[in-house]
């Protein structure tokens, strides 16, 4: 169920293709969106997720500050790394 919360915290904290292109208005309108680079950032927004929750689970197990917050903790910790990674995975994007 660990590893659930963390896929679903990835998926939240996946960020659209060229989400930071709104901070440069562009007078033409948008391109059509290629299917496949959406699928792809999702499935890096999932990996992330999980991975980032995964290692600060296992980080912060013994640790008296986290007690009894690990999940909460780790899930959030999920949803900032798969907003990183994401992040800056769509800056590549031409």
């Amino acid at each position: 169920m660990e590893t659930a919360l963390f896929l679903a915290m990835g998926w939240c904290g996946t960020k659209y293709p060229g989400w930071w292109k709104r901070f440069w208005k562009n007078p033409l309108p948008p391109p059509d969106p290629e299917p496949w680079w959406s699928i792809t950032l999702i499935g890096i927004g999932l990996v992330a997720g999980a991975a980032g929750g995964l290692f600060f689970s296992n980080a912060i197990l013994d640790n008296q500050f986290f007690a009894g917050q690990n999940a909460v903790a780790s899930g959030l910790f999920a949803f900032g790394a798969s907003n990183v990674v994401t992040g800056i995975a769509s800056a590549f994007k031409n």
